[in-house]
């Protein structure tokens, strides 16, 4: 029999609303507190459950390093894409819109 690694992810998921002079700030405070465990995430803030192989097992570094694969995922990519909204795009180029903000003024 094969050895597989399996990876199981959760995600917990809360909105705060914070007064702040400028996103930096609002995110420093919110950081802060979350830091200091005035923030809580419980199981009531659960969204969803991953489970998948784990990409970095070493059942897989051979096809990762493939180049063929490689040019293939990129292609796929290249598709969706042209498929993803306008928010899905920003979370996966820039990681949340401020910074997608920030660097459309600096172009």
């Amino acid at each position: 029999m094969k050895t597989f690694e399996i990876e199981i992810t959760e995600t917990l998921q809360v909105i705060r609303e914070v007064k702040a002079h400028n996103y930096d700030d609002a995110y420093r405070i919110i950081n802060d507190k979350y830091k200091n465990e005035e923030i809580v995430l419980t199981s009531n803030e659960y969204v969803d459950t991953e489970i998948s192989p784990y990409i970095y097992s070493t059942n897989y570094t051979a096809k990762i390093e493939d180049i063929e694969f490689k040019n293939f995922i990129l292609r796929n990519a290249e598709n969706m894409l042209l498929e993803m909204s306008t928010e899905e795009l920003i979370k996966l180029s820039f990681g949340d819109i401020e910074s997608a903000i920030n660097s459309f003024k600096k172009s």
